[in-house]
């Protein structure tokens, strides 16, 4: 069963996933108990489930009714062979021939009927899935959501859903048609001869009871095969991914070795498993082959036959019908195989569905009491229980205003600024947009007031035009042009093959990072919120972008609340307040010239970028003092 680890695999980041919500259950707010129960793989395809019994009934009819002409032909070869001699209409071969013509073809219709009834119940209950998977995510903390995988949000979106087809659509038709046939077939063969039916059903038991013996103690393999095909999978996508860094670090050996032991463990275990379960899996099919269930009916017909205990007649059932057992069951194995598939897709997207949704406010529309203020009270944030990342964390930023948080790395810088736009709720504390306690406001009432500009750019795989606009569908061309010109990058797009209709990749296609970069300050420059956070927005822009980017900025930042995370402090040093945040906690504040003069950790990480006191040691400082400069435009 060499693909039950994918679905495995999915399932178990899925409930890592959940079991990290649960043990921080702080991050969802303060109503994070009272999230939507836990859904059940049941309830998960309850909107199916009359359509799964109809198709049950339907094909079980069907089913039983495919035994009739089996009987009909056995009421045929007893009259040809002058067995018996029935008057009226049971005398009649023409009559058994229409009742088996007819009865082959009501089963048929009736299977099909089944068929084509839960395919249409899964087709609406796969689009069903869909949204609420894709609504499931979204009303997941951002922050959570970048938690988890791209490839499990994929799956659980485009895969999974389509996994859960043989759950719904094949299991309630193909499993009770082959268990119906194979227990009605049965019983049809002892009721036609119980001694001949019993003497072949043994054999069988005999043989398969033989087989399965040498299957027992499997499961645990099935465990280590999974965990073994997660390795050499991420082995594979180390080397690959990584093959310029691991070549620039000659570290190509390392990583060979990893994807060399990845790979010899993958098939140390398909070896067990193929030696283990091969020449049971053999030999049970070579018993239920057709020739070989033809040749011990033969064998047991013969004798039964000779030693008078059996009709003649009587043996044709056996023949015709036995040779359909083993189908049934060869069919429910393999839907085993595919339920088991189905199931963990299924409990994968149950998982998900599970999980609290971040409580949302009320307040939908109007102005705070204080317009474009940011207030930050005594705010306490962990990601993980018990090891707070933010501890009593105060600061307000007035409109108009540059706020820049620097600090060392891991110091909790992005952190906060992710709490401002409500990536997580805080553990303790509250944070205030326009006097609002961001947890008391809908979701398009905080994000039309605060924009974000992180240093990882994210574009969607649709034109530049619909990219930029994304916050502001509605928006015209002009208006997107306008955006567009504010961020210095409309002369690029008109240099795009198709301008502002290309479509662009999640990468950013032909577009380079500084430019992917203008294109989100252009995205932030339509939405026109009041208040701007920048995370580190020129990390990884080349000096000739840098300017372009700092322009863009400046207009930007014009009369807004501008709260930046810089590594570069000469880029803030015009900032009309600067917070040096560390462990946790905001260690400085002031201005430039105030921190300095103060000589404690400011000063130290100034003179450790080797800039001179006045603050002109480097050259991306005037670019940086446009940012700085911009946001006091509007006052």
């Amino acid at each position: 069963m060499p693909d039950q680890p994918t679905h495995q695999t999915t399932h178990q980041a899925t409930k890592r996933f959940t079991e990290e919500r649960a043990d921080h259950p702080g991050q969802t707010g303060q109503s994070s108990g009272a999230g939507r129960p836990g859904v059940t793989v049941g309830e998960l395809i309850r909107p199916a489930r009359p359509a799964m019994i109809v198709t049950g009934l339907l094909t079980a009819v069907g089913a039983l009714m495919s035994i009739v002409p089996f009987e009909a032909l056995r009421n045929m070869a007893a009259i040809w062979l002058g067995e018996t001699s029935p008057e009226g209409w049971r005398g009649s071969l023409w009559i058994w021939a229409a009742i088996a013509v007819g009865a082959l073809f009501a089963s048929q219709a009736l299977y099909l009927a089944g068929l084509g009834i839960t395919h249409l119940a899964e087709a609406r209950l796969r689009h069903h899935l869909r949204e609420r998977v894709v609504d499931a995510i979204s009303s997941l903390p951002l922050g959570r959501v970048a938690q988890i995988p791209h490839g499990t949000i994929r799956k659980m979106v485009c895969d999974d859903t389509t996994s859960i087809h043989t759950l719904v659509a094949h299991v309630p038709g193909d499993a009770t048609n082959a268990v119906v046939m194979a227990a009605a077939g049965t019983a049809y063969l002892l009721w036609t001869d119980w001694r001949l039916a019993c003497a072949l059903v043994g054999l069988w038991v005999l043989a398969l009871g033989a087989m399965l013996l040498t299957l027992s103690g499997l499961s645990g393999i099935t465990e280590r095969f999974g965990a073994a095909q997660t390795a050499l999978a991420a082995a594979t996508v180390e080397m690959l991914e990584g093959i310029k860094e691991i070549k620039g670090f000659q570290a190509t050996d390392a990583s060979r070795t990893r994807f060399s032991q990845a790979r010899t463990e993958f098939s140390s275990l398909s070896y067990e498993w193929v030696s283990r379960s091969g020449r049971a899996i053999s030999a049970m099919t070579a018993v239920l082959r057709p020739s070989t269930v033809f040749a011990t009916v033969a064998v047991l017909a013969v004798l039964f036959t000779s030693q008078g205990w059996t009709p003649l007649s009587a043996t044709l059932p056996f023949f015709l019908v036995a040779l359909g057992l083993p189908e049934g069951l060869m069919t429910l194995i393999g839907l085993m195989q595919h339920m088991y598939e189905s199931r963990m897709a299924a409990q994968a997207t149950a998982d998900l569905l599970s999980q609290p949704p971040m409580p949302e406010g009320t307040r939908d529309d109007g102005e705070g009491p204080a317009p474009g203020r940011v207030d930050v009270e005594d705010v306490t944030f962990s990601y993980e229980a018990g090891s707070p990342v933010l501890h009593g964390v105060s600061f307000t930023a007035e409109p108009g205003t540059v706020t820049a948080l620097v600090g060392p790395s891991g110091g909790g810088k992005s952190t906060l600024a992710r709490l401002i736009a409500r990536f997580y709720d805080v553990d303790d504390g509250v944070v205030r947009i326009s006097g609002v306690d961001v947890r008391d406001a809908t979701f398009p009432w905080l994000l039309s007031r605060v924009a974000i500009v992180l240093q990882d750019v994210a574009l969607a795989h649709e034109s530049v035009h619909d990219n930029i606009a994304l916050g502001r569908p509605d928006a015209t061309r002009e208006q997107v042009e306008a955006a567009a010109r504010a961020a210095c990058i409309h002369e690029r797009i008109t240099r795009l093959p198709h301008g502002y209709d290309t479509i662009l990749g999640d990468t950013g296609g032909f577009l380079s990072g500084g430019e992917r970069q203008r294109v989100t300050l252009a995205r932030a420059y339509l939405q026109d919120a009041p208040v701007l956070v920048l995370d580190e927005a020129t990390a990884q822009a080349d000096p000739a972008s840098e300017r372009d980017i700092h322009l863009a900025l400046s207009r930007l930042a014009a009369g807004r609340t501008v709260i930046v995370i810089a590594h570069r402090l000469s880029t803030v040093r015009d900032a009309d307040q600067i917070l040096v945040v560390d462990d946790g906690a905001v260690v400085e504040r002031g201005r430039h010239e105030d921190l300095l003069a103060a000589g404690g950790r400011y000063a130290a990480m100034w003179r450790s970028q080797d800039l001179d006191p006045d603050g002109g040691g480097e050259a991306a400082a005037t670019a940086g003092d446009a940012v700085t400069a911009g946001a006091g435009e509007g006052e």
